[in-house]
């Protein structure tokens, strides 16, 4: 089916189109549509949506009930077109301790699914981060740094670097789950019952849970929003063992998580922080540190 022929004589409601490349639409306030054409978008970023849309195809949305439900979803080499259901985004002041346990279990749901097949045969092994990487994260590091001068020592970037690769080789020890990729608040929807459903798969793989874990509570953190992450690693840990007889170790865990979090912000983080005020760098940059000593001091084993 066409867009066009789909949105003849609908009302239609354009809501987003970014550096994404993706188009969204609001139709009759019940359906959100979302167009990619390969002709306007980077090859890369197109086999994502491509790749959302596959994810979709795959899973039932009536069993997977974290996923939005899929009335269309049609992908080829030249045009991406979805349609899904429409649903109210999740609201920050409605954050509570009750609200994260359930976004802890939704969690917990993704990584207890099964990955299909199309992920885990395209699951690679990760390439060892590049020196060019390196020189240029610590290059994009210095400078955000530099923004605020006399607010930063930072010589512990120095020290990132010097075991950075090991700690990326440890991490990938971890056992590969099905993970979003992108899980953070405002990927987060909410049903007319209430139930919690996650959007914008682009990103999906077959990898490291720890990533979702550490990613949501530091893309939080990044907002000026704190909540306990005991709470939440709880939560999570108790319906992985519900819904899978996972026996998961707590610690384990946690220093996973925290890897995760030292090679996001290390390799990414600095390209989204060039102007912005000194606090918000300092939690990321502190977290990121921090993050550092409680894997490199706790050992990697």
């Amino acid at each position: 089916m066409s867009r066009k022929n789909y949105l003849d004589g609908k009302d239609v409601k354009e809501i987003r189109t970014g550096a994404s490349g993706a188009q969204v639409f609001v139709v009759d306030g019940e359906e959100i549509v979302k167009w990619v054409s390969g002709e306007d978008v980077e090859i890369e970023r197109f086999l994502t949506y491509r790749r959302e849309t596959e994810f979709y195809k795959s899973k039932d949305t009536e069993k997977a009930t974290y996923l939005p439900k899929v009335l269309e979803a049609e992908a080829s080499d030249e045009e991406i077109f979805l349609v899904l259901k429409k649903y109210e985004p999740l609201k920050r002041e409605d954050l509570n301790e009750d609200v994260l346990r359930k976004i802890a279990g939704v969690l917990a749901q993704i990584h207890s699914d099964r990955a299909p097949c199309f992920l885990r045969r395209s699951a690679e092994e990760h390439k060892e981060i590049s020196e060019k990487e390196i020189a240029e994260s610590v290059q994009g590091w210095k400078e955000v740094l530099a923004e605020h001068l006399g607010a930063f020592v930072g010589k512990e970037i120095d020290r990132i670097v010097a075991r950075i690769k090991e700690i990326q080789a440890w991490h990938e020890t971890e056992p590969r789950a099905l993970v979003h990729g992108d899980f953070h608040w405002d990927n987060l929807l909410s049903d007319e019952n209430g139930n919690i459903l996650v959007c914008d798969w682009q990103n999906v793989k077959y990898d490291a849970p720890s990533g979702d874990l550490s990613f949501f509570l530091s893309r939080l953190g990044a907002d000026g929003i704190e909540v306990d992450p005991e709470v939440f690693l709880s939560a999570y840990v108790d319906a992985r063992r519900e819904l899978a007889s996972a026996v998961l170790d707590v610690d384990e865990i946690k220093k996973h998580m925290a890897a995760a979090n030292v090679l996001t912000s290390f390799l990414f983080w600095h390209r989204f922080l060039h102007g912005a005020d000194a606090d918000r760098v300092r939690g990321i940059y502190e977290k990121m540190v921090d993050d550092f000593y409680a894997v490199a001091l706790g050992g990697l084993v």
